[in-house]
């Protein structure tokens, strides 16, 4: 979706402000987290050329599925519960399984070691619901687990991946109209690694930033993060890292700090880098994508590549028919390291990859990367 309008909000309640005007506010800038360009079919590298299996490598932003426009126009709290369960059935309709089925398809084309995933969304319910009310008993029952669904996927194409690590940023609850009354539903918002089977992975950690995006007169604060652990390929250790930095334009200044605090963080590690994300900064230019560079990391996108590379972002309802994606904010970068021989591409945004819907696997595209070392 439009990153003018992606954020993610973290709830802090306050007697001071209204409950249902807080509510609205969280979940409208939230469910807007997240987005590319279509290019010719990648050539897979050629094994009777390699002398060891190149590092593959992905990054996703799976995207949650729906729009902030009805709730961010609301001025009459009582349009709340309304607003928040159309937005609800925007989420639902976006249908997350059958884009998943898509996603572990892309997946099985390029088998990565290690994939690094964004805006993998818990949802749960109440019923009835208490926020409305100012009630903090947590929504428990299960609507849509967005790492589950894509693990089952995996699993039916065959595939055999593993959580490696994962890092929950938010939290969030908020009342729903329903035919019954007024329920809660519960979003919880998750950047993950998946390491495939063969892969020996070790030292997970997962780290929310010190940096945040606050809204001081609402006593709000946008919980992002990043997560990483160590992988063996082909005898080598890999410190592969994945994040999502905060969203244009709201988010620019605490985006900056992210970047800054992430690499303050990794500037010790002496292990060859692998970052992974979607970092909503644009390439060349963003600040953030600057001080990525000036630390050293290579965009390996800039080495070897066909096309563009643009990976966000598609319609809200990610239903257009021809690829909206103008900006190249999914990248992955090295440090530490130099490749030998590259090969970048993206993977979901091609007219081929819709669904029979007609839906996007996502409002972004993944990008791919294949990496030999001397």
């Amino acid at each position: 979706m439009n990153m003018s309008k992606k954020a993610n909000i973290y709830r802090k309640f306050s007697k001071s402000v209204s409950p249902l005007k807080i509510v609205m506010l969280l979940f409208g800038v939230l469910l807007s987290l997240s987005g590319c360009e279509r290019i010719p079919d990648p050539m897979l590298p050629d094994d009777s050329t390699l002398e060891a299996e190149p590092l593959t490598v992905m990054t996703y932003n799976v995207y949650v599925g729906g729009s902030t426009d009805g709730l961010l126009v609301v001025e009459n709290l009582l349009e709340v519960p309304q607003a928040v369960a159309d937005m609800y059935d925007a989420v639902i309709a976006s249908d997350f399984p059958s884009r998943a089925a898509a996603i572990a398809q892309s997946i099985k084309a390029y088998q990565p070691h290690l994939i690094g995933l964004q805006e993998i969304s818990l949802i749960r319910r109440q019923s009835p619901g208490d926020r409305i009310a100012g009630g903090l008993v947590p929504a428990e029952e299960v609507i849509m687990d967005f790492l589950q669904i894509l693990m089952d996927a995996l699993q039916s194409e065959g595939l055999s991946y593993e959580v490696a690590a994962k890092v929950e940023n938010i939290d969030i609850e908020m009342p729903i109209f329903t035919d019954a009354g007024i329920d809660d539903i519960r979003l919880t918002d998750y950047d993950v690694i998946l390491s495939r089977s063969d892969v020996v992975v070790s030292r997970p950690v997962s780290t929310n930033y010190v940096n945040l995006l606050t809204i001081e007169m609402l006593g709000l604060e946008v919980q992002r993060g990043y997560t990483a652990v160590d992988a063996t390929i082909s005898g080598t250790t890999y410190r592969v890292v994945n994040t999502h930095l905060e969203a244009e334009v709201l988010g620019k200044e605490s985006r900056v700090a992210q970047a800054q605090e992430l690499v303050n963080n990794l500037q010790d590690e002496t292990l060859p880098i692998i970052l992974l994300g979607d970092f909503n900064t644009v390439a060349p230019n963003g600040t953030a994508y600057q001080i990525l560079l000036s630390a050293g990391y290579i965009d390996v996108w800039q080495m070897d590549s066909v096309g563009t590379g643009n990976t966000c972002c598609q319609a809200d309802d990610i239903l257009n028919a021809v690829s909206d994606h103008s900006v190249r904010i999914d990248q992955i970068f090295v440090r530490n390291l130099v490749p030998a021989s590259v090969m970048t591409h993206t993977v979901g945004d091609k007219p081929s990859d819709r669904l029979p819907s007609g839906l996007w696997p996502s409002d972004h595209a993944g990008v791919v990367a294949y990496l030999t070392f001397e």
